[in-house]
């Protein structure tokens, strides 16, 4: 099996090394995509995606936050079947837009925003509806830029991302992890309930 990997919001490919690599330790073939996240330019990115994956195999793709929403996008846009790609993974994404998006443009910051809002990081109404097995991983270390932008500690989240923000109706499962928004995707954690996730369909609670 061949696992595409997307990373989130100002972040580059190379983060996402370390993940990659233990994934690769579970003996799966790994590719890290690198995109402008302020950017994007979704014909681009979308034809590396399709380019990544292989013809010979199932493949999986999995986001950390915004990588997360560009995949759903991409689903929507291929309708790949799942021979083709069977399961999704997504890391802190904000799978019906994040919250602190639509502060970040109250405040007047929007523009360091990009284009991303977008790719689904705007706060919207929506269920999962594509075939693939969708997991989605929360963390609850509320370390990050949403206790001062939003002032609402008592809201789970991973400092960035609520965790409720994190899922979607139509999902096949949801697991908590006490890890920042950042520290999810170097956490052993995530690529143990990947492999679990891909193996059995569901995580390992």
């Amino acid at each position: 099996m061949k696992i595409i990997i997307l990373h989130g919001l100002y972040m580059h490919g190379m983060v996402m090394q370390p993940l990659s690599r233990k994934l690769r330790s579970y003996g799966y073939r790994t590719k890290v995509l690198t995109y402008n996240s302020v950017a994007i330019n979704q014909h681009r990115l979308f034809s590396m995606i399709d380019n990544a994956l292989s013809p010979t195999m199932p493949n999986i793709l999995v986001g950390h936050s915004l990588g997360g929403l560009v995949i759903k996008q991409y689903l929507q846009s291929r309708h790949p079947s799942t021979t083709k790609i069977s399961h999704v993974v997504t890391i802190g994404s904000p799978l019906r837009g994040a919250s602190i998006v639509t502060r970040l443009q109250e405040l007047g910051m929007g523009t360091l925003l990009g284009n991303s809002p977008h790719f689904g990081l705007s706060e919207h109404h929506d269920e999962w509806s594509y075939p693939q097995k969708l997991g989605s991983i929360a963390g609850t270390l509320p370390i990050g830029a949403r206790a001062l932008l939003l002032m609402d500690r008592r809201l789970p989240s991973d400092g960035t991302v609520t965790v409720d923000e994190t899922k979607i109706r139509g999902m096949t499962d949801h697991i908590e992890t006490p890890k920042s928004h950042t520290s999810l995707i170097y956490s052993t954690f995530v690529p143990d309930q990947i492999h679990h996730f891909i193996e059995n369909d569901v995580f390992q609670h």
